[in-house]
Order: C-alpha cells, then structure tokens, then sequence
C-alpha cells in the first residue's frame, strides 16, 4: 500500500483556455466535493428513499507570496477581480510529484486572503467553487 506525503501535492491553473501552468510555493490545497439528495419517498411509505442529485465542490489553495510573475501564481490571485466570470478557469490539484493522480475541474476564484505577519513568510489563500463536471484520476 502506497502512502503520499502532503509536500507531494501541487496545483496547476489557467484562467480561460490553454495549458495549465504550475502554481509556485503551494503549501497545501483542499477541495470538498458535495452530492445534493433529493427525496423521492412514495406517499405512504414507511421509510425515507432518496436518489443522488447535483455535485459540486468548493477548496482552497494555499501557498507563499512570492511576487512571481510570468506564470500563473498572479493569475489566480487576481482572478477574484474578474467580474462576471464565465467560469472557464482551469484547475488540477495534484496528489502526487509524478502528476499522475489529480482531480481537475473549472472554475471560479471566490476569495483572496493575503497574510503579512511580523517574523513571518507572508502567505496567500484563494478559495474557489468548482463549475461544472469534477474529474477524478486519483
């Protein structure tokens, strides 16, 4: 049984069409992917039936500020500035180093939280809503 370490996910984004590009420093991601329920109990029934609805997710990337620029890294920091947003941002959360296993989807940046502490590295954390189909490859 292989495990993976957290310092072996990365995450690549391209906001619209293109290649996705590596996104520099990552520290960590999440992404909480959601089923709505839907109740389809006949009347009379004595227990509760229900079927799988919608899916949808929503996470955020953490990583350091490194004023990079070239890349993706401003991209995504900037793309909470994008009003009406067609949702067309490109996003692969990596499991492993090798980039074999990864959850890829579209998107779109709801939040940008920039952090600057005395005696610490500054940091940034984007938190994002998935649009569309969720694929899986992990």
């Amino acid at each position: 049984m292989a495990f993976f370490r957290g310092e072996e996910g990365s995450v690549k984004f391209k906001n619209g069409t293109g290649t996705t590009e590596a996104i520099v420093s990552t520290t960590g991601w999440t992404l909480d992917t959601t089923k709505d329920t839907l109740d389809v109990t006949a009347h009379g029934a004595t227990s509760r039936s229900f079927v799988g609805g919608l899916v949808s997710g929503s996470g955020t990337i953490d990583f350091l500020y490194t004023a990079a620029d070239g890349n993706e890294t401003a991209t995504l920091v900037d793309d909470v500035l994008t009003t009406e947003d067609a949702g067309d941002a490109q996003f692969e959360l990596f499991m492993d180093t090798s980039g074999t296993k990864k959850v890829s989807f579209a998107g779109i940046v709801q939040n940008t939280t920039l952090s600057a502490q005395t005696g610490d590295l500054e940091t940034v954390s984007v938190s994002f809503i998935t649009s569309g189909a969720i694929t899986n490859a992990i």
